[in-house]
């Protein structure tokens, strides 16, 4: 899918699928490589000049335009279906990973017919803030205390399945720690993304904070019913 991305020929892969490749599309400007911004929420104070600033470690959204974008007329269907709907969006910028986006909706895409041949349209794509690895790979950890490296630029809420024995479990991450209560002994899912953690398609009660992965060094340390781990670090990118 990405080995056909040339950095040097504007293209990308949106929902697995190749514009140059596989629908023939003529991408006419270059893709621009843009950074979201951080959500800084700023404070005027009466009697003060300037404003204050207050931020929460989020990011905003952002529009990545493609630009005019030229098909074959007789891929036109195929396209329209192709641009319905979010998913995995990687440029030829940056092929090693992904953005979750979705075609701009805010106003229609006109597809503006040329001689009967070609449809030309103006492409843009809502953004979300982080960039993620094609394919990570998952870390395997079997020690009860363990460190391992995140290449991301920011922080990140990672996955964390761990093989225990019956009854409490605690793990701390970079000194951050969650202790999961009266668990039996199978896998136990922690996803610090979405606050939950479950075991056996059940919810799982657990008391302390949700951990995050930090750039670069990372340590994680698990109580005393730790058989096994995976985690997946979700490592992300500005």
């Amino acid at each position: 899918m990405t080995d056909f991305l040339n950095p040097d020929e504007p293209n990308f892969v949106f929902k697995g699928v190749n514009a140059v490749i596989d629908f023939e599309c003529i991408i006419e400007s270059e893709i621009p490589d843009i950074k979201a911004q951080p959500n800084i929420e700023e404070i005027s104070v009466i009697g003060r000049s300037g404003t204050l600033t207050e931020w929460y470690g989020d990011y905003d959204t952002y529009d990545l335009p493609i630009g005019d974008v030229s098909i074959p007329y007789g891929n036109l269907e195929e396209v329209k279906r192709w641009l319905s709907g979010s998913g995995q969006l990687i440029s030829h910028n940056d092929c090693d990973k992904y953005i979750e986006a979705i075609p701009k909706f805010s106003s229609p895409l006109e597809f503006e017919n040329e001689w009967g041949t070609f449809y030309k349209f103006e492409l843009t794509f809502r953004c979300q803030p982080f960039k993620k690895k094609v394919n990570e790979k998952k870390i395997v950890i079997h020690e009860r205390t363990s460190t391992f490296f995140n290449p991301g630029s920011v922080n990140s809420f990672p996955i964390i399945e761990i093989a225990t024995n019956a009854g409490d479990l605690e793990v701390n991450l970079n000194g951050t720690v969650i202790k999961l209560l009266n668990l039996s002994k199978d896998w136990v899912i922690i996803d610090c993304e979405k606050g939950e953690v479950q075991q056996s398609n059940k919810m799982i009660r657990s008391i302390g904070e949700w951990p995050e992965i930090v750039p670069e060094k990372n340590e994680i340390s698990f109580s005393n019913n730790f058989i096994e781990a995976i985690v997946s670090m979700r490592s992300s990118w500005l």
